[in-house]
């Protein structure tokens, strides 16, 4: 109660981590060699580090009975990585995306924050299914024991997770709310049922998404060549959503980077408008269950035209015709739905008006440029040409529900119906005929599986009787709300509450590089449709990215057949051959059965340790980055734990002596300085640039700079003192057992205090930067109190005026002109000047390239010829 009281009157509230343990080794000792220790350390904390974050996240529990404002007030962070598919095994880029999040999960903790870290499975889909049929179990019972085995690994990582949160999508109280989803969708008239091609795996017996096929038409899964099929299919119209999609990456590019440029190049440039047309056997005027999808730039056209031109490689074309250098005629007739004109098509040769602008294979007839159609055909209009402004045309075309939205150029309807039983049943009722569908209740969900094909009674159809649509979801639209679901898990009345909503957006999103595109559009797409609709109040899902770098492994491959070998295949040092005498190549590649070249984490972590593990994958590369598994050894790491465990046993050696010097001003102004460089540079690598292999070199430089230092000095500093708890609260992020151990150590000699990450001093330094067009043009360190609280036309006077005069100067010589000053700062890190040029960006670019290289190499012949007049001083 005390903690809540202090929060109501606006302080910042940390549940204690202050636990008083004794140690695991003997301290001090001399030489020692906690790097040989790991395993004993490991034995020795878990279970307590395990009660510590237990007792914390008790302690918030009852700060939040008092005072639940204070998990929307700004001092919560969700961190969130992508959530597995249940194999039943670790790989280590599962190991390795869980220690990215874990690392952000215990900063964001030690700096006094409530932090959602949650784990559940993506355990609906054809791996399971495929997997149980060659078994002879079911996919339920096979996927649980999958879960229960890959719980128990996890536990072993030393990762925490907030397990009171976990999910599956094959939990009923799951996928009810993904039919929820599904059903709001449609009464929205986001999704409908139409007969469109899609691509058929033969082998899987099941529709495969665009992304699921390879550059060579083939499945990604089975290997087969994917066949296309027409089939009625439920989808949702995506495109609608598409320009505010695109337009909503503009706000995000510059911490998304790469993923920002990804996403939109799968949305596409959205500059046409969308026309969904019905379409009729042209002969007898019946309808079909199709409909075409005419996209053009300049929307008050859709109003003069009466026919349209289709390219061979249009579904609609006659496949048999393919390759007819003549056009032809279709049996068909598509509704302008604003003339309310039927129209006839016609499929023309490849070669044909080469520069006309199509779209999805199709554009509307011109009469200036389509004449020999025309008069080969006897197209004409049978309405008078119709004077529609935009608004006009727009309006018609939403009354009778045929589009007429700005949207992408590319991007189709997500195809959502897949053809198996694992995945959440598709909440409908067909007609006997197939013809007619409606949504089940809400009040009679969630429709649980195996019910596909069952007849029954319902009065909204034809008849009092339908069928139970029999196929099911896409894994995609499971994925696309998971991370709602983690707020508010146990909630058996909403899809989630308005009081866990507090909880979103997701503050730090780590997953792999390859759901750049599909899975965090769809997650966008969902995310800004249940803004729309009221549900929730933000509308981008995700605020920062860890995009990660796949985890590659020590590949042997026999240089003359490319066969991959297995370890025991090969001898020798330094020339590997095959027992058979056959040359070996070494290469790195993504791990994989097939290739010999898996590494199980579990193997790892009982040889190595924990820490050990978590250290070798933080410090290998950057989170974007891949890593080569092997490819360097743990020495350097080792080391550098020894180093810090010398200069703790040393301290603590020299406080207990009891006679030690009086502080010395000058070194207790170096370490302050000390202090503040190395904690800035951490907590930026750590929560602005994401560079933990950065903050670990960071880290060995601030062991380094402690260990000059006279042990009786260091000992007798309070600066001293103050910087050896600040490089092991640091440490814990990355080896909270080594860590934990150099704490208690510490505590011996020192006063007991809340373990809290260190903070910079008010009048430290802090970096002062300079990004044009997001090119980074100068980091300068500056007194921080000269610079943060400042408005945007202060920063920019400053710079121009002192730290980056000199590069200002030489842009606007340059020609390069300034469209927009932005600056954006963390208090404590960095202040940042984000100028944007005048001008096409991609002129600007080449532009700005050529004057940076000017720039640099002058500036590097200028520092050259400084250093050189420096020497000549000294030398005299």
């Amino acid at each position: 109660m005390r903690r809540a009281s202090r929060a109501l009157r606006g302080h910042a509230v940390v549940p204690s981590t202050s636990f008083r343990f004794s140690s695991a080794l003997q301290w001090p000792s001399e030489n020692i060699r906690i790097s040989e220790n790991i395993k004993l350390l490991e034995e020795f904390w878990a279970e307590r580090l395990q009660e510590q974050f237990k007792q914390a996240k008790s302690d918030y529990m009852l700060m939040l009975i008092s005072y639940l404002s204070s998990v929307g007030n700004g001092k919560k962070r969700y961190i969130l990585s992508m959530f597995p598919y249940p194999s039943g095994r670790l790989h280590m880029g599962h190991m390795r995306v869980y220690t990215i999040s874990d690392v952000s999960a215990r900063y964001y903790r030690l700096n006094g924050f409530k932090v959602i870290h949650p784990i559940g499975w993506d355990s609906f889909g054809l791996p399971a299914e495929n997997a149980a049929r060659e078994r002879g179990v079911d996919p339920r019972e096979w996927t649980l024991q999958n879960i229960s085995a890959m719980r128990e690994q996890l536990t072993k990582t030393g990762v925490l997770f907030d397990w009171e949160r976990e999910i599956s999508t094959c939990d009923p109280q799951f996928y009810r709310w993904t039919q929820w989803l599904f059903c709001k969708l449609h009464e929205k008239k986001l999704i409908r049922r139409s007969l469109s091609e899609v691509n058929w795996d033969p082998v899987d017996q099941t529709v495969l998404a665009a992304e699921q096929i390879d550059n060579e038409g083939r499945s990604w899964r089975s290997g087969a060549k994917a066949e296309k099929r027409k089939l009625r299919q439920w989808m949702v119209e995506t495109p609608r959503y598409a320009k505010a999609l695109h337009d909503g990456l503009k706000d995000l590019a510059p911490q998304w980077k790469e993923v920002a440029d990804i996403q939109s190049n799968w949305i596409g440039r959205c500059d046409v408008f969308r026309f969904l047309l019905p379409v009729n056997n042209k002969d007898t005027g019946a309808k079909l269950d199709e409909q075409l999808d005419l996209r053009i730039k300049e929307i008050r056209q859709i109003s003069q035209t009466f026919f349209l031109v289709l390219r061979q490689s249009h579904p609609f074309a006659d496949v048999s015709k393919k390759g007819i250098d003549e056009p032809y005629q279709l049996p068909i007739s598509v509704l302008n739905g604003v003339t309310g004109q039927w129209m006839d098509v016609v499929v023309a040769p490849d070669d044909y008006q080469k520069n006309a602008e199509f779209h999805l294979d199709v554009r509307p007839g011109d009469p200036k440029i389509d004449d020999v159609l025309i008069s080969t055909f006897g197209l004409k209009s049978s309405r008078k040409d119709l004077s529609m402004n935009k608004n006009d045309v727009q309006e018609i075309a939403s009354f009778g529900g045929y589009g007429g939205y700005e949207t992408s150029r590319t991007l189709q309807d997500w195809v959502v119906s897949r053809q198996r039983g694992w995945g959440t049943p598709i909440p409908m009722i067909l007609s006997r005929d197939g013809t007619a569908a409606v949504p089940v209740k809400y009040e009679d969900l969630p429709l649980l599986q195996g019910n596909g094909g069952v007849e029954v009674d319902c009065s909204r159809l034809a008849g009092g009787k339908g069928v139970l649509e029999s196929d099911t979801l896409d894994t995609f639209f499971d994925s696309s709300w998971y991370y709602l679901r983690y707020l508010d898990p146990k909630n058996n009345h909403e899809i989630v509450s308005k009081n866990a909503l507090s909880g979103m957006p997701v503050d730090l999103y780590v997953g792999g590089i390859e759901h750049a595109a599909v899975h965090m559009f769809f997650a966008r797409f969902i995310s800004y449709f249940l803004n729309n609709i009221g549900v929730t109040e933000v509308k981008e899902p995700f605020v920062d990215l860890i995009p990660q770098g796949i985890v590659r492994g020590k590949t042997f491959v026999e240089k003359n057949s490319r066969r991959y070998l297995k370890p025991e295949e090969i001898v020798g040092d330094d020339k590997l051959k095959t027992t058979s005498g056959e040359d070996v190549e070494v290469v790195f590649e993504k791990m994989s059965k097939s290739k010999n070249n898996g590494i199980d984490p579990l193997v790892v972590l009982e040889r190595d340790g924990v820490d050990l593990t978590r250290l070798q994958l933080l410090d290998a590369a950057a989170p974007r980055a891949p890593i080569n598994w092997g490819d360097s050894d743990l020495k350097g790491i080792k080391k550098w734990l020894d180093r810090t465990a010398n200069v703790v046993s040393k301290f603590v050696a020299a406080r207990k002596t009891g006679s030690l010097p009086k502080s010395v001003e000058n070194v207790e102004k170096e370490l302050k300085e000390t202090y503040n460089f190395f904690v800035r540079n951490v907590s930026m690598c750590l929560e602005v640039l994401h560079l933990h292999n950065t903050a670990l070199a960071r880290l060995q430089g601030f062991t380094n700079s402690l260990r000059k230092m006279k042990s009786e000095d260091l000992a007798a500093s309070q600066e001293g003192e103050r910087c050896l708890k600040a490089l092991i609260i640091m440490i814990e992020v990355f080896a909270p057992h080594v860590s934990a151990e150099l704490w208690s150590a510490l505590e011996t000699v020192t006063s007991s205090a809340e373990k809290r990450w260190p903070q910079v001093d008010e009048d430290a330094k802090i970096d002062f930067m300079l990004m044009v067009d997001g090119v980074s043009c100068g980091r300068l360190a500056v007194d921080r109190r000269e610079v943060e609280g400042r408005t945007v036309e202060e920063t920019l006077r400053r710079a121009q005026r002192v730290e980056h005069k000199l590069v200002l100067q030489k842009l606007a010589e340059a020609g390069l002109k300034t469209q927009s000053v932005t600056q954006s700062e963390r208090l404590g890190f960095h202040m940042t000047l984000n100028m944007k040029l005048q001008g096409d960006s991609g002129v600007n670019a080449k532009k700005f390239r050529r004057f940076w290289m000017r720039y640099k190499l002058s500036d590097e012949k200028e520092v050259k010829g400084v250093k050189k007049n420096k020497e000549k001083k000294e030398s005299y």
